[in-house]
């Protein structure tokens, strides 16, 4: 019962309509007197509320001496609802149209929790056309649908990662500098841009996970950049194998406690 309240409540309905339409179609026909007793509320507000139901296209109303209501049907109640849902969303989204500004300034989106990021990076992976750069230490195969309908409609995936990534028989291009298989036990980054036009930075420092999400064409030029330098320095190291390291640094405090040996 209560489920069904709090659905009939996502599609519009207030709490009390919720109760009274469910109540209706249990006893069918039935008056204000009969509901509010049923219901253990005061005859004001149920005969508010079925005037508002009424109003609305909720309730049917029998013309007779104890003017009676009746639920209507579920069927053509919520082919109505989505009819008139579907009508407003496109009305809506043309008025707010005309009053967004066209002056779009860049934004900065701070994201925190699993699943908010989560979301997040799915939904720039749906919406991704022509490219996406990833770099991560976190474990692919939970987005592997994602990944495997967006290379279906011909999105280029390139992933980088310090260690060996299975491709989950995908079509992706993956890179690594070290032969080590991740074992995912400390993950703690995902760096992501989509189509150039969109970046992504995820850290995760103990339990808290948090992130960055920007349109911001400098910030998606950094990290491109570093996605590719991790993946020519992959490449490079292969060809020099193992003298490459030695050869290449500089002494900072950065290479000491980053690369790898």
């Amino acid at each position: 019962m209560e489920k069904i309240i709090n659905r009939l409540m996502e599609v519009g309905f207030l709490k009390t309509e919720a109760i009274i339409y469910i109540t209706l179609l249990k006893l069918g026909r039935s008056n204000g007197y009969k509901l509010a007793k049923e219901l253990e509320l005061s005859k004001s507000t149920i005969y508010q509320t079925l005037e508002n139901m009424y109003k609305s296209g909720y309730v049917l109303m029998i013309p007779n001496s104890s003017k009676e209501y009746e639920a209507k049907n579920p069927e053509l109640l919520f082919e109505e609802l989505e009819k008139r849902y579907f009508e407003n969303s496109i009305n809506l989204k043309k008025d707010l149209s005309r009053v967004t500004n066209t002056n779009k300034e860049e934004y900065f989106y701070k994201l925190e929790g699993e699943e908010n990021i989560k979301t997040t990076l799915l939904n720039i992976i749906s919406n991704t056309k022509k490219e996406l750069y990833i770099n991560t230490d976190f474990n692919l195969e939970e987005i592997r649908e994602e990944l495997k309908i967006a290379i279906d409609r011909g999105v280029r995936i390139i992933v980088f990662c310090f260690n060996k990534l299975d491709n989950m028989g995908l079509r992706m291009e993956i890179y690594h500098k070290s032969n080590k298989i991740e074992s995912f036990k400390n993950s703690s980054r995902i760096m992501l841009v989509s189509d150039l036009n969109k970046g992504l930075l995820v850290t995760k420092i103990g339990n808290k996970v948090s992130g960055i999400l920007t349109d911001n064409q400098i910030f998606i030029n950094i990290i491109s950049e570093h996605i590719h330098s991790d993946i020519y320095m992959a490449k490079l190291a292969k060809i020099y194998e193992d003298t490459f390291e030695e050869k290449i640094r500089i002494n900072t405090l950065h290479e000491k406690r980053n690369l790898i040996k």
